[in-house]
């Protein structure tokens, strides 16, 4: 039977649930605050999948930092336990439209990822959705491995996210010189602001799969920083480990791709044909091996 104690933990988890639920839910709601459009005429009225995709990609890096916030042990009371959670919503909330806004001005600056999205560009969509998604892998790991207080923690996180975003913008811009490369100098921004949606899900894989590998720089800093080095020692460390394995997943992924899609040339397929397809294998590819790099170092 129950005991008092087992009671009192299926109640923290049923409240954590509760306000997990809520929180998820509300982005549809906020998403006029975070999308700057209307989600119900943008979904119902204008059938608009790039503006579905992103809102997708909202919904599953909200439920990512949650998992983190509720994970662990419960709080020694109710309201302890709601104002922690309910803080980390809203600072993940926060982060999201952050880090639009970052994709917006800086990492997409040769055309405007927001009117693109606005008017249907399911490529975009993509590329904004996979943005979201990758946010939320890094903060849910950065909630993971923040230590001290609250404020603390959350500060930490802040960080994270911070340097975090230099590594998403050294990805985006690597794609672009690859793409620069293998098509006689063309823009990969150009391409996605046409429409290849087949980019954009090449764009995602790697771009998730950048985020699993490096979220797990934080597990490996404790063997790699003295514990008096300092906390500018400690992110400047964080961020080049970061760096690293993103290069590192890179090199693993393209060799496996070249096994995987032997004899199919990918960049007609993908950057002239739009091959979703094949550019879908490549994405799977990049989780993937994001996947197992996370599970092995972290």
């Amino acid at each position: 039977m129950f005991d008092s104690v087992s009671i009192w933990i299926w109640a923290i988890v049923v409240l954590d649930l509760v306000v997990a639920v809520v929180a998820i839910c509300a982005l549809r709601y906020v998403s006029g605050l975070l999308f700057g459009v209307d989600s119900r005429n943008e979904l119902a009225e204008k059938d608009n999948l790039a503006f579905g995709l992103t809102l997708a990609g909202g919904a599953g890096a909200v439920a990512l930092v949650l998992a983190a916030a509720t994970a662990g042990d419960p709080a020694i009371d109710f309201a302890e336990e709601l104002g922690v959670v309910a803080l980390y919503a809203v600072l993940g909330l926060v982060l999201l439209k952050v880090g639009m806004l970052i994709n917006d001005w800086v990492v997409f600056n040769e055309f405007s990822l927001k009117d693109a999205i606005n008017g249907g560009n399911a490529a975009a969509g993509t590329a904004q959705a996979a943005n979201l998604i990758a946010i939320g892998v890094l903060v849910n790991a950065a909630i993971g491995y923040s230590e001290g207080d609250l404020a603390t923690a959350v500060a930490t996180v802040v960080i994270v996210f911070l340097l975090a975003q230099i590594v998403l913008l050294g990805v985006t811009r690597l794609r672009g010189l690859i793409y620069a490369k293998r098509n006689e100098g063309a823009k990969w921004q150009a391409a996605i602001d046409g429409g290849n949606t087949a980019l954009g899900v090449r764009y995602a894989g790697h771009l998730i799969g950048t985020a699993l590998a490096v979220s797990a720089a934080g597990g490996m800093i404790v063997y790699l920083v003295p514990p008096d080095a300092g906390m500018v020692a400690l992110y400047a460390a964080l961020l080049g480990l970061a760096v690293v394995l993103a290069g590192v997943l890179l090199l693993l992924s393209m060799l496996a791709q070249r096994a995987i899609l032997h004899g199919i040339d990918v960049v007609e397929e993908v950057d002239v044909q739009a091959n979703i397809g094949v550019a879908a294998i490549e994405a799977a590819v990049f989780i993937g091996v994001g996947l197992v790099m996370h599970a092995v170092i972290g």
